[in-house]
């Protein structure tokens, strides 16, 4: 009787720590993805291939401190957006939104970063801009697939201007500089990021507008909201004083 007792201990032990040992390994080699488009200094590829940018880096680490295992997915922004609504791509860092298909995301709560939206010119072709209202109905350059908080929808400061799309950044910039329109709209960032190696360029600029970066899950993910807030908390504790600098009135946890 006793080594029957003895034997059913064992058996049970065994089956609770592999089931325990289960656990741990699946969560271990959980992976979370997070699609990026070549947007730097945030996100981009560097020049030996590799996923890059201050945001990428970020992510990376809180995700791989989650004990969860990482990886980058290049892509055109509307691109990555489809692919994480059929469940190819799990995280994505945007300004949250609201369309048909915003429902099958759960964005979070707390600042990974800010957009300044910033109207840039040069001072020798255009003058000098203290009020985004002073663009209405004027030529403004700007970059296709943003959409600048909404400024140029519905009853946006400049509904009425009339753009002209570059498709990158550099691009703009040779726009700006060729006069193709006196002003370019962009985040600022971006702009700089770009611009630092010009030194022919001086650029004035005015902000107008700043957004918060936030980052988001497809809700279809296991435990989708839960695995948010971890993240977000383990942001918190690995880069707390750039979260208190991006979320001045927002606990840590």
């Amino acid at each position: 009787m006793r080594i029957a007792y003895t034997f059913c201990v064992v058996i049970i032990g065994l089956l609770f720590f592999s089931a325990r040992s289960y656990s741990l390994e699946n969560k271990s080699t959980s992976t979370l993805n997070l699609g990026y488009s070549e947007f730097a200094p945030y996100t981009f590829t560097s020049a030996q291939g590799l996923p890059s940018g201050e945001v990428n880096d970020i992510v990376k680490t809180v995700v791989l401190k989650s004990g969860y295992d990482f990886t980058s997915v290049p892509g055109p922004n509307r691109r990555l957006f489809r692919d994480m609504l059929i469940d190819n791509i799990d995280l994505l860092m945007v300004v949250p939104f609201k369309d048909a298909d915003s429902d099958k995301l759960i964005f979070g709560e707390k600042a990974f970063d800010t957009l300044e939206i910033t109207i840039f010119w040069l001072p020798e072709k255009a003058r000098p801009v203290t009020d985004i209202v002073q663009l209405r109905e004027k030529r403004l350059i700007t970059i296709a697939g943003y959409s600048y908080g909404g400024v140029f929808k519905g009853e946006g400061d400049l509904v009425n201007a009339e753009l002209f799309l570059s498709e990158s950044h550099p691009q703009a910039l040779k726009a700006l500089n060729l006069g193709r329109a006196p002003y370019l709209l962009a985040y600022k960032k971006a702009v700089q990021f770009y611009s630092e190696d010009d030194t022919e360029v001086s650029l004035r600029s005015f902000n107008f507008k700043s957004i918060p970066l936030v980052l988001s899950i497809r809700r279809s993910y296991p435990d989708a909201e839960k695995v948010l807030k971890e993240l977000e908390s383990r942001y918190a504790e690995l880069y707390p004083e750039r979260f208190k600098a991006l979320n001045p009135v927002l606990p840590a946890s």
